[in-house]
């Protein structure tokens, strides 16, 4: 018989080798390969599917009320990890609707982790844009009256959205009809990872008591499987390593403490290196690591921003004189925002109300005198100015008839136009001329925003031998496994607070996080090919031994051996795996919009059809099972392309992935 296929190397002449000598003891290698079916099957009866797997290790693990059992089910015995676990801690459904828009979002809870869903909330709005941390509501296929919304939870995580601005966003994208075709089916991985991340991250800011232990995804649903660490039993009097851990208190403390975090991770790697038992160690030093040095390479283009504050300031002093019947009044009067005049009252003893009593100086308006003007410069609009500081200054007033002063007043916090009394007072009888010393201090700040940005992408970028494989702009996913995925971040803001205010800036992207692969290794194969296709070629199975040329490279060129392997018994082969095949009749209640499935198919009645591997030439149905195809060699090719067809039909008629509503086709 002439083999089909042989892949020649040294794990193959090892195989054979070893074949060869089992070979040599037949008694042996059939015993071995009784034990080895026997615990095949019993391995297989226990683990050999999805649900056995679930209900036998998963479930054991973490949930308590389940026992874990030994392969033979002889033994039970609890296994549950540290801390109580949901078989689903937290389940998020989208809906993506005919504009794109998710029309549904579900979130589903189990908040205790008694295995009981008992939360359940729907997004009361579309969702038109995914953000890091909450997501945009518009008019449905549209990017118009947007609403934005973040992620809340609860003490006890309860899951909601609260309304919020564009600025207390970040990583958003759009993922309707307005911004492209058919972005949420194409990329609804990242999108459920996105919106779960969101939802999550609030769930852990109101209660950092919920632990994250696995993620699973299908195309509509994202599902987290979790433990509350606050519930953890102190595994240290069995697990020694764990004594030494962090306590469960300080690792949920790292959740609002990440510098903590930065500095344990720090302080891991420090110590770590020089350890060749620890993690650290293995790692780096792998076979793995070592060999994709070099290959792919990580690199971020920032934008940096930062606010410089520059001071002005306008300042004179110098001495003075007036004329008063009895007190004086001081006050900063602003004209515009560039004009400011420090002004004086000079009245009798009866206050304001006996203005220039005796002086016989009324300057008219509102009868206060101007002493001194003030203009500031103009202010630069690219800049956020403030007067900060309009001091006015009076000193050691006083003189003949008159007692000793000095006063201030600040337009900036005792209000422009505030009137203050010097605290002088002129009590000898008629007019009296006081000297002073005055000085005035306007401060006025600005705040210039600035930005640069640090391409440290630009050498694999320009370099031809690099290929961009992942990018992410501002945490959104732009690029995945060398290709674009259609999604795109939207601008966002942020603020920078000087000393005058708070600046918020808005650009298109603020992080890239980028990922290059470089260089490729180039293989000459010809060598292996020709002695490949030689030893193929003259490959000969006559049953007892298996014969063969294989041509050697050596320093003289090309030399041919013969070759010869002593093959072992070999058990009889079927040409098929022997199947049956099953049905059981089901109630279907599905409704459609044009009414009941059972009023629209012709027969009402309906089956489930099962395909299943025969046991000892027997079929396994199950109780109320019909036997449709006993045992033997089942081709059922043209059902499966019939079926296929339908499906792919009905899906055709039901997802318009252009966006436009299109007849049925066949092909």
């Amino acid at each position: 018989m002439r083999m089909q296929s042989v892949k020649w190397s040294r794990n193959t002449a090892a195989s054979l080798a070893m074949a060869v000598m089992m070979g040599g003891s037949s008694a042996l290698a059939i015993d071995g390969k009784t034990a080895g079916q026997d615990a095949g099957k019993s391995a297989l009866s226990r683990f050999g599917s999805k649900n056995a797997i679930n209900s036998n290790i998963s479930l054991p693990m973490t949930n308590s009320s389940n026992l874990m059992q030994t392969v033979n089910g002889a033994t039970s015995f609890p296994a549950t990890l540290t801390a109580p676990s949901s078989a689903k801690f937290l389940e998020v459904f989208i809906q993506p609707s005919g504009t794109g828009d998710l029309q549904q979002v579900i979130v589903s809870q189990d908040l205790n982790t008694d295995g009981t869903i008992d939360n359940a909330h729907t997004v009361p709005a579309l969702v038109s844009g995914v953000c890091a941390n909450g997501f945009i509501s518009c008019n449905a296929g549209s990017w118009s009256n947007c609403r934005y919304y973040t992620w809340a939870a609860d003490a006890d995580g309860r899951v909601s959205e609260a309304p919020a601005s564009i600025t207390d966003l970040g990583g958003c994208y759009c993922i309707n009809s307005s911004c492209g075709s058919n972005l949420v089916w194409v990329n609804s991985a990242i999108v459920l990872k996105d919106i779960g991340g969101g939802i999550v991250n609030a769930v852990h800011t109101s209660n950092t008591s919920f632990t994250i232990t696995s993620v699973n995804t299908d195309i509509t649903t994202i599902t987290y499987y979790g433990q509350v660490t606050s519930q953890t039993n102190n595994a240290a009097s069995s697990v020694a390593a764990f004594a030494s851990s962090p306590t469960v208190s300080t690792l949920t403390g790292y959740y609002t403490n990440w510098p903590q975090l930065t500095a344990a991770r720090d302080s891991a790697a420090t110590s770590q290196p020089s350890d060749p038992s620890s993690f650290y160690y293995l790692i780096s030093n792998s076979g793995a690591a070592r060999q994709a040095q070099g290959k792919a390479s990580v690199c971020t283009v920032d934008r940096a921003g930062r606010v410089d504050t520059t001071v002005t300031s306008f300042n004179d002093s110098g001495p003075g004189q007036v004329c008063t019947d009895h007190l004086i009044y001081m006050r900063v009067h602003k004209v515009d925002d560039l004009t400011y005049r420090l002004q004086y009252l000079d009245t009798g003893p009866g206050g304001p109300g006996a203005a220039h009593n005796n002086c016989n100086d009324n300057p008219g308006g509102d009868g206060w005198h101007t002493y001194k003007s003030v203009a500031v410069s103009a202010p630069d609009p690219a800049k956020l100015g403030k007067l900060m500081s309009a001091t006015f200054n009076i000193n050691n007033m006083g003189g003949p008839g008159c007692s000793n002063a000095s006063a201030s007043v600040d337009g900036i916090i005792n209000g422009f136009d505030t009137s203050v009394q010097v605290g002088m007072s002129c009590p000898a009888g008629g007019a009296q001329w006081p000297t002073f010393n005055w000085s005035y201090f306007f401060d006025y700040k600005e705040d210039q925003y600035t930005e640069s940005v640090e391409d440290r992408c630009a050498t694999l970028a320009n370099d031809p031998d690099c290929r961009l494989k992942d990018e992410e702009i501002d945490s959104v996913v732009t690029n995945q496994n060398f290709n674009p995925t259609g999604l795109n971040q939207l601008p966002s803001c942020k603020p920078f607070t000087g000393q005058v205010g708070t600046n918020n800036i808005c650009r298109d992207w603020w992080h890239k996080k980028r990922t290059y692969v470089c260089g490729s290794q180039q293989y000459d194969f010809s060598d292996v090919a020709t002695r490949f296709g030689q030893v193929v070629s003259s490959a000969s199975d006559n049953t007892a031994n298996l014969t063969f040329q294989d041509p050697r490279l050596g320093p003289q060129g090309w030399s041919v051996a013969n070759g010869s392997i002593n093959l072992p018994q070999r058990d009889p082969a079927t040409e098929c795996e022997v199947a049956c095949k099953t049905r059981i009749a089901k109630t279907d209640t599905q409704v459609t919009t044009t009414g009941n499935v059972t009023d629209m198919r012709v027969p009402a009645q309906s089956y489930d059809i099962f395909y299943k591997t025969c046991i000892d030439n027997s079929c396994p149905a199950d109780p109320g099972e019909e036997i449709v195809i006993d045992c033997q060699c089942i081709n059922e090719f043209a059902e499966a392309a019939t079926v296929i067809q339908t499906l792919r039909l009905a899906g055709k008629d039901n997802i318009c992935s252009s966006g436009q509503k299109q007849p049925m086709q066949s092909r």
